[in-house]
């Protein structure tokens, strides 16, 4: 496991603490939440834009009608 110093000011270590405590965590936990979330956004949108590489557009935006017609008006 690697260590990745942080340096922060006053202020922000209390908000840090502050939040920490809120959710019932550590500063560590909440920072490695913090990281896997911005992680798996980066993830999906690489794997998102892979797929419209490969889509297909008359066929997503049959797909597309295919959902809207299941909807129901005002939803």
């Amino acid at each position: 496991m690697k260590t990745i110093p942080y340096r922060c000011d006053e202020s922000r270590h209390k908000a840090l603490l502050s939040a920490a405590r809120d959710a019932g965590t550590s500063v560590q936990r909440l920072f490695d939440n913090f990281v896997t979330h911005v992680i798996a956004e980066r993830q999906a949108e690489a794997r998102f834009a892979a797929r419209q590489q490969r889509g297909n557009p008359v066929r997503g935006r049959k797909l597309l009608a295919e959902i809207r017609q299941r909807i129901p008006p005002g939803s």
